[in-house]
């Protein structure tokens, strides 16, 4: 029987239940943020990877036909997705091949040169290295994985919402960024009847926009300090009308804020994260969500970051310090192969990253469907 055009809610669960033992149950720190707002941090930056995009691209490879799987698969991405799809690859077995616009941020492309696939580096944008990995899909027989215009991406990317209430079932609102909408998507399926928001920057208001048109369009422009991250300046078709039916709303952010909340959950937490993750804090921090029902659970993303920005802050000792937070450090790998990664190494939650998989293990056999 094949499946609905539309993700469904049991589809997360079956995600859920799919990928568990390949993802890292990423933790959560309860705490009150600014305003004494109580708020859940999930901290999914911590995810191997550095982001929740191994979810989604574990999902869609765990869900292909063995042949499918042993041809192998193909996508474009600058980032996040690119590493989540060589990550599922190498954990599955699974050949990956990754086309990079030349326009991606040099601390993912150096990521992505040191990751399980092999890699095209094309000139241009993402729309350019988006049409080049879909005509070699085409050409070669390579399954394309869309970095969010997938059903079962979209609901792989639910399962971070579906664990995060695992964790703590009191959350009220479920917070997360919203880039081409897959997150937001499966985090709507994920809810379980509470609330849903999506956040934005101003210079990429890709889901506001197609709301407010009733239907997905292309931004005429990208601006913002995040768009390495939510810079798709189109919704997905498929996750459209999820989150058009079950989203609460979309709040959008201006960069400042950004920067304020991504610096904030340095000076406090001690995790570096990338302006994109932390759009729900940055709402927050505005007190967005003060009429919303609590605890707010933020969905913090994403980590492949350069830190080299967030600065210690002489006068932290006057902020309220936060009861049962830990001021400690995020750990990183051993040096990883490729030049240029070693004072970038902050940005991983501990060993078991891409680098040290590689050089000290044999990748894990891949099952019959996960």
């Amino acid at each position: 029987m094949s499946r609905p055009i539309f993700p469904q809610p049991s589809e997360v669960i079956e995600a859920h239940a799919r990928i568990r033992e390949w993802v890292r149950e990423t933790p959560i720190l309860t705490l009150k943020g600014p305003g004494a707002r109580p708020m859940v941090l999930k901290l999914e930056c911590l995810q191997r990877s550095g982001s929740f995009k191994l979810r989604g691209a574990l999902n869609k490879l765990l869900s292909l036909e063995r042949e499918e799987r042993k041809r192998g698969v193909i996508t474009a991405s600058g980032g996040n997705h690119g590493l989540g799809v060589a990550w599922a690859g190498w954990l599955l077995g699974v050949p990956v091949q990754v086309v990079v616009p030349a326009s991606a941020p040099r601390v993912k492309r150096d990521l992505l040169a040191g990751a399980n696939a092999e890699l095209t580096l094309v000139e241009g944008g993402y729309p350019a290295a988006d049409a080049l990995a879909r005509e070699k899909a085409e050409r070669s027989g390579l399954t394309y994985v869309h970095a969010y215009d997938d059903a079962d991406v979209i609901v792989g990317q639910g399962t971070v919402v579906a664990e995060l209430i695992e964790q703590e079932p009191r959350v009220g609102t479920v917070v997360v960024s919203v880039g081409g909408g897959g997150l937001a998507a499966g985090a709507s399926l994920a809810a379980d009847g509470r609330r849903v928001v999506g956040v934005e920057p101003e210079g990429i208001p890709t889901l506001h926009s197609a709301l407010a048109a009733g239907e997905p369009i292309t931004l005429d422009r990208i601006d913002s300090i995040a768009a390495d991250s939510l810079g798709a300046g189109r919704v997905g078709d498929i996750g459209f009308p999820v989150c058009r039916d079950r989203l609460d709303r979309v709040e959008l952010i201006d960069d400042a804020a950004l920067i304020e909340a991504r610096q904030w959950l340095w000076d406090h937490v001690r995790v570096v994260a990338e302006h994109g993750a932390v759009a729900g804090l940055a709402a927050l921090m505005q007190g967005r969500f003060d009429d919303d029902p609590g605890p707010i659970g933020l969905i913090i993303c994403g980590a492949n970051t350069d830190p080299g920005d967030l600065v210690e802050r002489e006068d932290l000792a006057l902020t309220p310090e936060i009861a049962g937070v830990p001021s400690t450090s995020v750990s990183g790998p051993p040096e990883p192969r490729g030049a240029g990664l070693a004072a970038r190494r902050t940005v991983f939650a501990n060993s078991d990253n891409v680098f040290r998989a590689l050089d000290d293990a044999d990748p894990p056999d891949a099952s019959e469907d996960g």
